[in-house]
């Protein structure tokens, strides 16, 4: 029973697709769990014409299916139901059955028991074709397990590892969903390689798999974990290449219009203060002031016609989904709340006054007002030939007025410019306020506040943008001003886990600040990078934006994020194409050591820089913020360059505040 590993390089070209023509990562995804497994199995000889299939999935594949695929879609390939593995279920005896599921003991074991004879079942769960498919790479122990139960083999028709061990996020971005509160001490204080570490590349390898990339790996020059992530993924990657004879990349001499992407790891202790800032973006507001899973939130539905004009409006739970299927939510996610809620205005007032539209149209139109939420709710009723579309809309004007809801009561016009003021250094009009002055303000912003939470955000943006407080006494008095639990204390100290000191080291160099800091991470040209925004809640730019915007044009520092191997300039001075390095990677044995890979940053070339079209791909360990995420879709924007993003998971401020308090 051979294991058979499949990629997207049979579809791409089945497709025609080429780099110069890329496809989002979602597209490729779901094409690639359509063609590989579904349809695969649909056509096999081993199922009748007609019969119908149950997919049975563990909760990672189930995770992996419904962020790419509809039940609908798999219904139109014969797929009958959708059963849990963990969960008692049903015999289907006349149907085939696909199990999908992750290369873990856990989900082994599952399938096991399902075609292992027992008293409580008479019979098979199933018929006699098992289509078996494993999100990524299956060891040779589990591969063993599987050997020994008789039954199933004797059934088995097809076993392939279709390498999508990821979840897609959106169109350009991809997570690992790693939650755990062990992520973050085995992240960050365990000393050497470890088992989370090895997860996180196996996993990162199965994205540029599916990419078809075989990227050119750089890192942060000062940052230690980063070096062992990229030496790591190398030596992964050049496995799965050397053991994939029939896989192609994009660059590989064989598709001259495409170009070796870039892989650059990333790491959230590099900057702790976008995490933490607050953000005023449409989905980044969601992420962090309203209860959301997921993509899936909860929001308050204006009840039409229940109330009277004035009056308090009854409202009702309503369920949404805010991700790509949504085409209002993939329009506004990106833009500031107040021209998120004028824009929603602006297209629910041109339904209204269209054509179609009632006396509701006439009355708005003679007194010159905004509509009310309650208006809007009695205009869905009273146009009906727009009612999907005003349905969206007016779901996202009552999410938005939730985040405005929110950001009224917790005092964030206040809170916001004194954030922006102590991570960017200039007030809004351009003067750089002395530290005593911001202190005060800190004071009098921890008296007004509530919520601890908000007073813990603050202080640690406070100490993160200076580096550290001056003195024991100045971290003394902010401390009993905000009044924290001992909890919160706790995950304010873990920032020294993270290279954030309390409080500055005597004779530290505090010049510059943050701006400094910033520099040191090879960002030269932090200072000019102020945000476009007219807004002044909205200044601050992350870290990650500047150097996306150098890796999109070619200008990211070879010293500050050398290569594992030589960049293109240095293969050309090498003589050596990236067709002869594959060439060689395959004729290699598969337990090649990583550090046969390595290239210093001298042998590309030193200062020089590097310029190449290929596509850009970010890995961030330790979880990626929503300003990030915005940053990201904006330099795509703006440069061409196809760029996609990726973390351990995707994270809102409290999100990271829970990650810091783990550090134990």
């Amino acid at each position: 029973m051979p294991r058979k590993s499949t990629t997207t390089s049979s579809l791409s070209s089945s497709t025609g697709s080429t780099a110069g023509s890329h496809q989002s990562l979602r597209q490729i995804v779901q094409q690639s769990l359509l063609q590989s497994v579904i349809q695969s199995s649909e056509s096999s000889p081993h199922r009748s014409p007609n019969q119908w299939m149950v997919l049975v999935v563990d909760p990672e594949s189930l995770r992996v299916i419904s962020s790419s695929i509809g039940m609908y879609n798999l219904m139109e390939h014969h797929v009958s139901i959708v059963e849990n593995l963990p969960k008692k279920r049903a015999p289907f005896r006349d149907q085939c059955v696909i199990y999908l599921i992750e290369p873990k003991e856990e989900s082994v074991s599952q399938l096991i028991r399902d075609w292992t004879p027992c008293k409580e079942r008479k019979g098979p769960l199933y018929g006699n074709a098992v289509f078996l498919y494993f999100l990524g790479r299956l060891d040779d122990e589990l591969f063993r397990m599987i050997k020994e139960c008789k039954e199933l083999v004797k059934r088995i028709k097809v076993l392939k590892e279709v390498n999508l061990d990821f979840l897609t996020k959106d169109a350009q971005a991809f997570h690992f969903d790693m939650k755990d509160p062990s992520v973050y001490p085995e992240l960050y204080l365990s000393r050497g390689e470890n088992a989370l570490q090895d997860a996180m590349m196996n996993k990162l390898v199965t994205v540029c798999a599916t990419l078809n990339e075989y990227p050119h790996v750089r890192y942060p020059a000062k940052n230690k974990l980063c070096k062992q992530l990229a030496f790591l993924f190398q030596q992964k990657m050049n496995e799965f290449v050397g053991s994939n004879r029939e896989w192609w990349y994009n660059g590989d001499g064989l598709h001259p219009n495409s170009e070796r992407a870039t892989l650059l790891l990333m790491d959230r202790k590099d900057d702790c203060l976008s995490p933490l800032i607050h953000e005023f973006t449409y989905e980044a507001m969601v992420n962090d002031l309203l209860p959301i899973d997921d993509d899936r939130i909860t929001y308050e539905s204006v009840n039409a016609g229940t109330a009277k004009e004035g009056s308090r409006e009854a409202t009702t739970k309503m369920d949404a989904l805010l991700n790509d299927n949504d085409e209002v939510w993939v329009e506004l996610r990106g833009k500031h709340i107040a021209d998120v809620i004028q824009t929603l205005s602006n297209k629910i007032r041109e339904i209204v006054d269209s054509s179609s539209g009632s006396a509701l149209s006439k009355s708005s139109k003679a007194n010159g007002k905004v509509l009310s939420l309650n208006q809007m709710a009695k205009a869905l009723k009273a146009l009906p030939e727009y009612r999907e579309i005003m349905s969206k809309l007016s779901q996202h004007m009552q999410i938005a007025h939730q985040c405005m809801d929110a950001f009224g009561s917790q005092g964030l016009l206040e809170l916001s410019e004194l954030e922006q003021t102590l991570a960017t250094g200039k007030t809004d009009e351009g003067r750089s306020p002395k530290l005593k002055q911001l202190l005060g303000q800190t004071v009098e912003a921890f008296r007004k506040q509530p919520n601890s939470l908000m007073r813990l955000r603050l202080l640690a943006i406070v100490i993160i943008s200076q580096r550290g407080l001056g003195s024991e006494s100045d971290l003394q008095k902010l401390l009993g001003e905000a009044n924290l639990s001992s909890k919160e204390l706790k995950a304010l100290q873990n920032l020294e886990k993270l290279g954030c000191p309390l409080v500055q080291a005597k004779g530290a160099d505090t010049k510059g600040k943050l701006i400094g800091f910033l520099k040191s991470k090879g960002v030269d040209s932090f200072v000019q990078a102020e945000s476009e925004s007219e807004y002044s809640s909205s200044r601050y730019v992350c870290l990650l934006k500047p150097i996306l915007e150098q890796a999109a044009s070619g200008k990211l520092s070879v010293d500050e994020y050398p290569s594992v191997m030589p960049l293109p300039d240095a293969e050309a001075v090498l003589g050596q194409s990236s067709s002869a390095a594959a060439k060689s990677v395959r004729k290699a044995a598969s337990g090649t050591s990583k550090w046969q890979t390595q290239s210093s940053a001298s042998s590309a070339g030193g200062k020089k820089k590097t310029s190449y079209s290929g596509r850009q791909i970010v890995f961030m360990a330790g979880g990626m913020c929503y300003s990030e995420l915005r940053a990201a879709r904006e330099v795509m924007n703006a440069s061409g360059t196809d760029v996609v993003v990726g973390a351990t998971r995707f994270i809102s401020p409290e999100n990271f505040l829970v990650d810091l308090n783990n550090l134990r």
